[in-house]
């Protein structure tokens, strides 16, 4: 029998969770039924290349009704997993469970940082009917058992994110993008990718910027992403004009393939306060642009300090900014720890060995 997964994902946004929900629909089509459940206002209705549903638009604010709906679905179409991504489904997927007839097992992939012990009525409820949770990184796994109270936790295994591999870009493409935002050659460019929020770090990044235009370094930032707040953007970009650096941080919006973006680039820097992963990191690394990331979170699984990037102190853009300037003061270090890292990718983060993984994991819940 063909195992048959309900991929739930209700986020509206179009950050690196969801692309991740949008790919792993994709990538177990081939091997398992999947039917991707999402809101009406999805960005990723057209990544998704599966037999696609959506829930009432007001899904958590009617979570009951919700459940109903999604309990009808799996009935109907004989659901033996529900696999789901963002947190704030979970009250919506356990509710359809047990709605259900059919009693799908469940089972979460957690992407964001588990901070507090989950040790009340609801939480309790909750993680009881939750049959097999999977971590990104160890420090989540520690984390999860930490403040997941031993009688309602699930099983725990870690599944560490992948990328595709690819052959670098040519020299000439990368010379055509570099060329758009460094034409005479002249800068230090600086890739930063991901979702434009409050803890995203572009504060601390535009404070070391700051700190490098007192000293004269031709240092330039590449902004790449959506919004998650148009005010905060403006603000952002306001602070960017107000300290005179607005031919220095640049706003480029979402971009499909960043890839060659940050081949192009000099460094990519992750400025997050707390990264739970940081999926562009590796992006970065496999086509051999130099990475700096915080020293919290999971960015230390995947950084080594000194051997593949550089580690600065989270929240300190004067360490943000020492980490910058010794790359561009050491090319050729940068070169080796770029060197390193894009070997660490290839034995650490492949999709190939994520995927598998994850299809052995969804298998073994569905059996057990």
């Amino acid at each position: 029998m063909t195992l048959k997964v309900l991929q739930l994902c209700c986020s509206p946004n179009k950050g690196g969770l969801e692309l991740y929900f949008a790919n792993i629909c994709n990538a177990l089509k081939d091997e398992v039924q999947v039917l991707a459940v999402i809101a009406p206002d999805s960005k990723l209705q057209p990544l998704i290349h599966t037999e696609i549903t959506t829930l009432p638009k007001k899904v958590h604010y009617l979570p009951l009704f919700a459940a109903k709906k999604l309990a009808s679905i799996i009935d109907k179409r004989d659901i033996d997993v529900i696999h789901l991504h963002w947190n704030k489904d979970l009250t919506l997927a356990v509710l359809a469970k047990l709605c259900s007839k059919r009693k799908p097992k469940l089972v979460i992939t957690r992407h964001m940082k588990f901070p507090v012990m989950k040790d009340g009525l609801l939480h309790r409820f909750l993680y009881k009917h939750i049959n097999h949770i999977m971590a990104i990184t160890k420090t989540m796994a520690f984390d999860l058992k930490r403040f997941i109270p031993d009688d309602v936790r699930p099983d725990i295994s870690v599944n560490y994110l992948g990328i595709d591999s690819v052959s670098p870009f040519t020299d000439e493409e990368v010379s055509k993008t570099r060329t758009l935002y460094d034409a005479e050659n002249k800068h230090f460019l600086i890739a930063l990718v991901g979702r434009i929020d409050a803890d995203k770090g572009h504060d601390l990044l535009l404070e070391a910027l700051a700190i490098a235009k007192a000293r004269g370094l031709p240092f330039k930032v590449l902004v790449v992403g959506h919004p998650m707040q148009e005010s905060y953007l403006q603000s952002l970009k306001e602070r960017v004009k107000t300290q005179g650096l607005q031919d220095k941080m640049l706003f480029l919006g979402f971009v499909d393939e960043p890839r060659c973006l940050m081949q192009a680039c000099d460094v990519l820097v992750l400025a997050t306060i707390e990264e739970t992963f940081g999926l562009v990191l590796i992006e970065a690394m496999s086509v051999g642009t130099p990475v700096i990331g915080s020293n919290r979170g999971g960015v230390p699984e995947i950084i080594e300090d000194k051997y593949t990037g550089l580690l600065f102190e989270s929240c300190d853009s004067q360490s943000l900014f020492e980490a910058i300037e010794t790359l561009y003061l050491n090319p050729e270090q940068a070169k080796a720890y770029a060197s390193q890292a894009c070997i660490k990718v290839q034995e650490k983060f492949d999709a190939n060995t994520h995927i598998q993984t994850l299809l052995n994991t969804l298998k073994e819940v569905a059996n057990g």
